[in-house]
């Protein structure tokens, strides 16, 4: 047993060389202390963990970081754009077929949760493309690199939280922390959850008794509606409404567009600043402007409640454009080819 305990030691100095000591001891402590997870195993775990240096590169390049929604920074060469990125011909395609394949379990998640088929397919689209890509990066090393590496401030300590949440995740499911694998930022399954989400929203939507975000379709759709729903989606409501107004306030606009993309300024307020939605929106409803680089120049849009859910998701801009913009071409391209079969 001493024997063994040393090699663990030993190999952890070989392969944790770009880790705090530390920082992976305090960790093991207070796994320990905390949610009486067993020291040796986690030593264990921290013995054959692998750094994940290539991850830096990963996060730098991220499509959130370099792109614009209809063409590119200029200090970025050779790049696509994000509606080109997201809003393909193929993801559209491939989604009349997902909403076809699983049309029972998103009509009884649209009942239960309000969310509709298209928004929830654009998610599993854009996240995973339909499951087809879910990471292949381990976790556990992933997260440990982030969280105990040397990164320090805010990003160390997210990722510090998410470590814990994976560890009682793979615990509470049954599941062996050094099999998964996911995202370099640690994102799993076809929704792409992180581990704190997978303990928050995810559900046995298929009530098999164990909840599966790699291999059950029903448990990704029942999740990611859960998901929209417990963080305030309004079933029925707007996410987008185009905004008419006169040339005149282009820089209102573009002010407005460079603040919060949660909705707090009541439409009367917008309305006497000369901006007209083309839905009928009630004076008082909160709204945010959205600007976004089309071909034919800056457009802005109003952002409603449901704009700002979307970001709670991926807390970005493009991702949500790219959400909507991917929903409503899977809805119309649905009913395009339903209409030419009857």
């Amino acid at each position: 047993m001493i024997k063994k305990f040393l090699f663990i030691l030993v190999l952890s100095n070989t392969v944790l060389a770009d880790y705090n000591h530390n920082k992976v001891d305090d960790f093991i402590n207070y796994m320990y202390a905390e949610h009486s997870y067993s020291k040796e195993n986690l030593r264990l775990l921290f013995g054959e963990i692998k750094s994940q240096p290539r991850i830096k590169k990963y996060f730098k390049k991220a499509p959130e970081r370099t792109l614009t929604w209809d063409g590119c920074k200029t200090s970025v060469k050779n790049c696509t754009n994000y509606k080109k990125l997201f809003v393909t011909k193929k993801n559209i395609e491939n989604g009349i077929i997902y909403w076809n394949q699983n049309r029972k379990s998103l009509l009884a998640a649209e009942k239960k949760y309000g969310v509709p088929p298209e928004i929830i397919i654009a998610i599993i689209g854009i996240e995973s493309k339909y499951g087809e890509r879910t990471g292949t990066f381990k976790t556990f090393d992933t997260l440990a690199s982030l969280s105990l590496g040397p990164n320090k401030g805010r990003r160390a300590k997210f990722y510090r939280t998410e470590l814990i949440n994976f560890l009682l995740m793979c615990r509470e499911n049954k599941l062996d922390p050094r099999a998964i694998r996911g995202s370099y930022a640690g994102a799993l399954g076809m929704p792409q959850f992180i581990s704190s989400s997978y303990r928050h929203y995810a559900v046995d939507f298929n009530a098999d008794n164990v909840v599966d975000l790699w291999g059950s379709n029903e448990d990704v759709i029942g999740s990611v509606a859960n998901y929209f729903k417990k963080n305030g989606w309004k079933s029925g409501k707007p996410i987008m409404s185009t905004i008419m107004h006169k040339e005149s306030i282009v820089k209102y606009l573009d002010n407005e567009s460079k603040k919060s993309y949660k909705p707090k300024t009541p439409y009367k307020v917008f309305l006497r600043n000369g901006l007209l939605s083309d839905l009928n929106v009630n004076d008082n409803t909160l709204l945010s402007v959205i600007g976004r680089e089309e071909r034919e120049g800056k457009v802005y849009s109003f952002g409603h409640k449901n704009f700002y859910v979307i970001t709670r998701y991926n807390r970005s801009r493009l991702y949500a454009l790219a959400v909507f913009s991917l929903a409503n071409k899977i809805k119309q391209y649905k009913s395009d080819s339903e209409a030419l079969n009857l």
